[in-house]
């Protein structure tokens, strides 16, 4: 079977559901003439994250990832942060005490896109959002993804159908700008950010492989065995990663300079990078692409208090006959 045939009869199954529902949805609305939000979100512009065509589209587009030394200086870094305080519309809290302010993102990324657009790539300024968030955490991120979550994007149906014309994006690239180190060493040490040659084109997930780290505070779907839960994954280049090479011991080395995470949770996986966290120094990667930090450069022992960045996202429209594809399935 032809890849676009092979596509249609995963779309027409995959989309059921999803159709099912929207239609449901808008049939039991009683009131036409409720005002609508004004706002509109990355997630209104996107197929869903299952969704075959938009799967082939990110696999198209993805690249290895990247950092780039001294971008931002002193004053700008000391703007971007207090930035969060003053213009993000809305924040929430993760129970490990990780804040998170959002909203009003394509106004910082606007004031500073003569130095992000060169970095990410001519396509960032043709993304119709740009989504994200900014973090400040006193704990490590463990193994994820950075797409989307299925009811953030559910939620966007009522608005925008899913073969509304606007619809016609998927996630494509993020990019990160580590703000400030906070700790009482005098070296500030925000330790190392690892990206994987895993991409998972699937919704948001963390990978906690064997189940060994207790209690995620994560709003993301949480995978403990990825191979027996269906997950799969593609390199950089969009080949999948083939089933019996899901349980290949990780890198022992790898792990013992830049880890401390438990070894099972990183089973099958393979390094693309390791960029030091240095405040001024952006990374871009693919928003499906599996990452993790670690809490400082393991062995030396000056663990930070805390440290912020600044998440942007970025998305990317369908190839032409990709998007000829999607309108007339």
């Amino acid at each position: 079977m032809e890849d676009r045939e092979y596509r249609e009869s995963l779309l027409n199954e995959s989309n059921s559901n999803w159709l099912h529902r929207d239609a449901k949805k808008r049939e039991h609305k009683k009131d036409r003439s409720v005002k609508m939000r004004s706002d509109m979100r990355r997630e209104h512009h996107m197929l869903a994250m299952d969704n075959p065509i938009g799967i082939e589209n990110q696999r198209r587009h993805s690249s290895k990832s990247q950092c780039w030394d001294n971008i931002f200086d002193e004053d700008e870094l000391d703007y971007i942060w207090k930035w969060a305080f003053k213009h993000c519309a809305k924040v929430r809290m993760n129970r490990n005490g990780t804040v998170l302010p959002a909203g009003n993102l394509e106004k910082i990324y606007k004031e500073f896109a003569h130095k992000i657009d060169p970095l990410v790539g001519p396509q960032a300024t043709l993304s119709p959002e740009v989504g994200g968030n900014y973090f400040l955490t006193p704990q490590q991120y463990g193994l994820h993804n950075d797409s989307i979550r299925p009811g953030d994007w559910e939620n966007t149906l009522e608005r925008v159908p899913m073969k509304d014309p606007r619809r016609k994006y998927t996630c494509w690239k993020n990019f990160i700008i580590p703000l400030w180190i906070g700790s009482h060493h005098d070296e500030l040490d925000g330790g190392q950010i690892m990206f994987f040659e895993e991409r998972h084109h699937d919704w948001a997930h963390v990978y906690n492989g064997g189940g060994l780290v207790p209690n995620i505070a994560s709003v993301y779907k949480i995978s403990t065995d990825y191979h027996a839960d269906g997950l799969k994954f593609h390199d950089r280049n969009g080949d999948p990663k083939p089933d019996e090479d899901y349980k290949i011991p990780f890198d022992k080395e790898m792990h013992k300079k830049w880890c401390n995470t438990p070894y099972k949770r990183l089973e099958g996986l393979t390094v693309e990078n390791v960029f030091d966290w240095v405040p001024g120094n952006p990374m871009s990667f693919d928003a499906v692409q599996l990452h993790a930090t670690n809490q400082g450069t393991p062995g030396k022992g000056q663990n930070y208090n805390a440290k912020m960045g600044l998440l942007l996202t970025f998305l990317i429209e369908l190839d032409d006959d990709l998007k000829e594809e999607w309108f007339l399935v």
